[in-house]
């Protein structure tokens, strides 16, 4: 017995030699499982640097981040096509017939790639954006070839802290509204209810001399901003001074609304604070009456 036993064992054993020698297949999956290896060690190399950085803001590491870590899928990618492009070959027709059943029960992938090709030759977003779309809002964190996440947001730009991920299709079949997309200094609104037969133009002018005591310490840098804005885009911006407009609403309503300028990081706040110095302005009217 122990003689066959070791007689079957050499047999297989010298099966596998003669096959691995025959044929290309197990030198190719053996270099393919090196290719995977090696890019699931660097990507978790890349990991451990990019968290232990302590140079540079948060979107600027998780730009960089992102950014190696997708140039490491596409070269696995491209490898694994090199390593089994042969055998790829001698399956070209059953992929040709295959082709179009596969886009019928992948199109949502592909449209997805589609989107995200369009968003990075057209820098529609990057990471650390905030922006709209389809309904929802939030700041970017992630962008792969299929979705995007967001860190959801709400209409007044509080964080809610869930996480929205939607698929880049959407690029192909909805508008973008990038808010954050002039840079260091935004143009921020808030508005006020009031009925007509209020005192508007009082309520004009405390929103207005809110929204200057509050934005007075940047004003001329947003102004400065713009201007560099207006010229690398060709665009006219309205000058960054505080500006309060009267909107109707409905017979019963109007609003006056205020818009300014403040840091892309600070517009909840400033709003906040513009609000706190309006209503303020109210209570010491009503304690002097």
């Amino acid at each position: 017995m122990p003689f066959r036993f070791m007689d079957v064992i050499v047999s297989l054993w010298d099966r596998l030699v003669a096959w691995f020698t025959a044929s290309d297949t197990p030198a190719q999956l053996v270099v393919s499982l090196v290719v995977l290896l090696a890019a699931m060690f660097a990507t978790r190399a890349t990991t451990r640097y990019y968290r232990g950085k302590g140079s540079g803001s948060t979107e600027e590491r998780r730009t960089s981040y992102l950014t190696v870590r997708n140039s490491i899928v596409i070269v696995t990618m491209l490898l694994m096509l090199f390593i089994w492009g042969g055998q790829l070959r001698h399956f070209a027709l059953s992929v040709a017939a295959l082709a179009a059943a596969v886009a019928i029960a992948s199109k949502e992938y592909v449209m997805s790639a589609l989107g995200s090709l369009m968003r990075a030759t057209q820098r529609t977003y990057s990471v650390g954006d905030v922006i709209e779309i389809g309904g929802m809002k939030g700041e970017v964190l992630t962008i792969d070839l299929f979705t995007t996440a967001l860190l959801e947001q709400t209409s007044s730009g509080l964080v809610t802290g869930r996480v929205c991920r939607f698929p880049n299709m959407m690029l192909l079949l909805n508008p973008v509204r990038t808010i954050s997309a002039m840079g260091t200094f935004v143009l921020e609104s808030v508005r006020v209810p009031l009925e007509p037969g209020d005192d508007i133009p009082a309520a004009q002018e405390r929103l207005l001399r809110a929204g200057r005591e509050v934005c007075e310490p940047w004003l001329e840098q947003a102004d400065v901003h713009f201007r560099h804005i207006e010229g690398a885009y060709l665009i006219a911006l309205p000058a960054s001074e505080p500006l309060a407009v009267i909107e109707p609403v409905d017979p019963k309503r109007l609003d006056v609304v205020l818009r300014f300028p403040c840091p892309s990081n600070r517009r909840v706040r400033t709003g906040q604070e513009v609000l706190t110095h309006y209503y303020r302005q109210l209570q010491d009217q009503a304690a002097e009456g």
